[in-house]
């Protein structure tokens, strides 16, 4: 019983390990979405969120707000997203869904 266990524990660090690996290859990708093909980098934001919710290995924050979290598409200011700044807060509107992102001033 004792062997069970311990081959799940080394086969989830494996799972978890290349996870890691895949949402730092997708971060990758979503940070040059400027360059990059629209609908690879939508295709990354959606593959970046569902490995986040599968293996618990988020993405960093900078790359999480790059991602809409109501429609899974990417949010490049001026092609897919708006961005506005006033009063010291800065409004990040998606231009296919709608939703409003409010950050303050400790983004």
């Amino acid at each position: 019983m004792g062997r069970r266990r311990q081959r799940t524990s080394r086969r989830q660090l494996g799972r978890r390990e290349g996870a890691e690996k895949a949402v730092e290859h997708l971060s990758a990708i979503l940070g040059a979405g400027v360059i990059s093909n629209q609908e690879t980098v939508d295709s990354a934001a959606r593959q970046l969120m569902g490995i986040g919710r599968r293996h618990g290995v988020r993405a960093k924050p900078r790359v999480a707000r790059k991602i809409c979290r109501s429609c899974h598409l990417s949010l490049i200011p001026g092609k897919s997203s708006r961005v506005r700044i006033s009063s010291g807060v800065i409004t990040n509107t998606c231009l296919r869904c709608g939703r409003i992102q409010r950050l303050g001033l400790d983004f």
